[in-house]
């Protein structure tokens, strides 16, 4: 889904499959979470951003599988690395 914030234009990735999940490295394996009927562990929320070559130039990741990045903290990076 594209989103435009402040002008700047924006990706929002799901991941039901948890595909892109796994090829970063975001799966959280600890055994006392809850876990996801047949798939171990739950997925890390995290928040990237990626410019236009591939490079990932900001990082925010949760120890709460249930806390996600504030919007707003998000469109501050966002500002800040592309306006």
């Amino acid at each position: 889904m594209s989103r435009s914030m402040s002008g700047l234009k924006a990706i929002m990735l799901a991941d039901p499959k948890l595909e892109i999940i796994d090829l970063f490295g975001f799966r959280n394996q600890n055994l006392n979470n809850f876990r996801m009927p047949g798939r171990p562990g739950l997925p890390v929320p995290t928040s990237l951003l990626v410019d236009e070559n591939g490079k990932v130039v900001w990082k925010d990741q949760s120890e709460n599988y249930t806390r996600r990045s504030d919007p707003d903290y998000v469109g501050a990076a966002l500002s800040e690395h592309f306006a």
